[in-house]
């Protein structure tokens, strides 16, 4: 009987091991601390990518054109990054392929301090943005432009690495203003700053957290590229079903523990995350539009965009039965 249940052991360590040695390796980069990546956390905390037999190990890199580069130098397969940097790339040679939209409109606030009444008055000011060529620079060029002000003309520009340092930068009156989302935004509100500008009201369509890969990745990897798209629709899935766990997982990842910035980021994710994660065309658009690369009058934006995939699981009925659990 000890010689059976012995057995047994072994073979069950085997087979969880075996298991465990058949999962496709994946690094998934992501440029922001903010509550629109809880479907992605969430996924990664609840086994979702295992569960279609993906072993992912999720990287913070602060801003979009950090993660670009770790993208080109091959380290990242997939990614979650924003939108402006990834089209500046391939505008450059980059073969990026927007392969889902996780917010497809920028969920910005244009935060100041209190002195500052309009955008008008940031006219000799100095700004704060996570990296140029962020969602966050794009932000805000498009703030300063549509009111008139010239970015870097009349306005100086600083870049300062993710929202936790903007929110900081602006909390000690080092910039008059930043684009920040939540949680940063809620500590730069404690500290005095108060909100200008909400850009998701602006109507203005932009991939502000998109999953990216390369054309290349998907001829070779398609099954393992759904996997992902499949593991990270379970995690929205679980994150709305289940608050209580996402904010857990929210608390492990931003390493915050105040109530109310809790809720905070949960509410923001929730209300900013696209149900079906189909990639914004229109987004890509703008950034062609405020592109000052040679090529961009020229680029055709659906050279840019794979929304194959996610229509497969669509048409599939994958969402629904998901979002019916």
């Amino acid at each position: 009987m000890k010689k059976v249940v012995l057995l047994a052991g072994v073979f069950l360590w085997l087979t969880s091991h075996q298991q465990c040695w058949s999962r496709t390796k994946l690094n998934v980069v992501y440029p922001a601390v903010t509550g629109v990546m809880m479907g992605l956390w969430v996924a990664a905390e609840t086994k979702a990518f295992q569960k279609y037999g993906l072993d992912v190990s999720l990287l913070y890199i602060p801003s979009a054109p950090q993660v670009v580069r770790v993208m080109l130098a091959g380290e990242s397969q997939i990614t979650i990054t924003g939108g402006a940097a990834v089209v500046s790339a391939n505008l450059s040679g980059a073969d990026f392929v927007f392969i889902g939209g996780i917010v497809n409109v920028p969920a910005f606030y244009v935060m100041t301090t209190p002195e500052i009444k309009s955008i008008e008055d940031l006219k000799g000011a100095t700004v704060g943005v996570t990296r140029f060529g962020s969602s966050s620079d794009f932000a805000m060029r498009y703030v300063l432009q549509k009111h008139g002000l010239r970015p870097e003309k009349d306005v100086t520009l600083l870049q300062l690495g993710g929202m936790i340092e903007l929110a900081t930068a602006l909390s000690k009156r080092l910039v008059a203003a930043a684009t920040l989302s939540s949680p940063a935004d809620l500590r730069a509100r404690k500290s005095g700053a108060q909100e200008l500008v909400n850009m998701a009201t602006t109507g203005v369509s932009f991939p502000q957290s998109a999953i990216v890969t390369n054309r290349a990745y998907i001829q070779a990897h398609q099954d393992d590229v759904l996997s992902f798209l499949r593991g990270y629709a379970e995690g929205m899935q679980r994150m709305t079903a289940d608050k209580a766990m996402a904010k857990k997982v929210i608390e492990k990842y931003t390493r915050e523990t105040d109530p109310e910035i809790l809720e905070s980021t949960y509410r923001y994710g929730v209300d900013y995350i696209a149900p079906i994660p189909y990639p914004a065309k229109e987004g890509i658009v703008e950034i062609l539009k405020q592109s000052s690369h040679p090529k961009a009058k020229t680029a055709n934006p659906d050279e840019f965009i794979d929304m194959s995939l996610v229509k497969k699981l669509e048409d599939s009925g994958f969402f629904r039965r998901v979002n019916q659990r």
